[in-house]
């Protein structure tokens, strides 16, 4: 059907039409279903190969040794390498990536933010992640029915379940609830039953609503598994980074940069300073002109 200018959903018309416009409609129903979606080739080849190259150049920089991507040993279970957006212009594409953008701002609404974007820099040994979800932070049960956070997770290499793929309970975002500890664990006789790998080709990108439960399972063999994972939150959420105050001079280029730039918070009603609330009085005088769904 044609979706018109509908009074009742006024910011859901135009998310659903690009939705629709990216091909990304049979995704939009795995995420309402499942809680999450697999979507493939949502980075090129070239864009793969250069994040995967330079989360690389900073962790050796890190550790202050080599890493081989595919016979390292010496690295170890995970490790988190945060605050990425900076250290090279390129992670720009990832974040505002209109091949997922449009399912982002059905969960979390058009004036969500970037919360963090990192890579789990995943080698041999350790047990794996274990089994949660992303409304944490103190959040008590029972969480809210719609998503207050979400996960946009690109693997950089191939995701096979003995290279330490994500793992997945499909549902789970109908529970409204952290697992329990015998609903946590991913090896061995206590593994979870209903947990699933999420095994896909570098390049993909797999997006989940903040309730999903998911985790990692431990990598069996040699070498790393790479991800870039792009983090989002409701704008009344405090970000895991602080990228407000912290945009370096020249990063944003104008209009061109208008959709990042809110998700840096340059929209944000809250956290004034000498200016006053005066975005909040702004924000609310919008809302009061028309309905507010959980996509606003």
């Amino acid at each position: 059907m044609e979706i018109g200018n509908w009074s009742a959903t006024p910011d859901l018309n135009e998310i659903y039409r690009e939705i629709r416009k990216q091909g990304l409609e049979t995704n939009l129903a795995e995420l309402e279903a499942f809680g999450f979606t697999v979507i493939p080739n949502a980075l090129t080849t070239e864009q793969v190969a250069h994040f995967r190259n330079r989360i690389i150049e900073i962790s050796e920089e890190r550790l202050g040794r080599k890493l081989d991507i595919e016979n390292e040993t010496g690295h170890s279970e995970m490790e988190f390498v945060p605050y990425l957006l900076y250290k090279d212009k390129r992670f720009k594409e990832s974040i505002i990536n209109p091949k997922v953008m449009p399912l982002i701002h059905y969960l979390l609404g058009q004036h969500c933010i970037l919360s963090s974007l990192g890579c789990h820099l995943k080698g041999p040994g350790g047990n794996g992640l274990l089994l949660h979800s992303d409304t944490s932070n103190g959040v008590p049960d029972p969480f809210t029915a719609y998503s207050q956070v979400c996960n946009c997770n690109y693997a950089l290499t191939d995701y096979t379940e003995e290279g330490g793929s994500l793992a997945m309970v499909p549902g789970s975002h109908r529970h409204h609830r952290q697992p329990t500890k015998s609903e946590r664990n991913l090896v061995g006789n206590d593994r979870y039953e209903h947990v699933i790998p999420i095994e896909v080709p570098a390049g993909t990108a797999i997006l989940w609503h903040g309730n999903t439960w998911h985790g990692s399972f431990p990598r069996l063999k040699p070498g790393l598994r790479i991800n870039l994972s792009n983090y989002y939150c409701r704008e009344y959420i405090a970000p895991q980074e602080n990228y407000r105050n912290t945009v370096p001079e020249g990063f944003l280029d104008g209009e061109k940069d208008a959709l990042l730039a809110r998700l840096l918070g340059a929209d944000l009603a809250y956290g004034w300073t000498d200016e006053g609330p005066l975005k909040h009085f702004e924000r609310r005088k919008q809302r009061e002109e028309h309905v507010q769904t959980w996509q606003s």
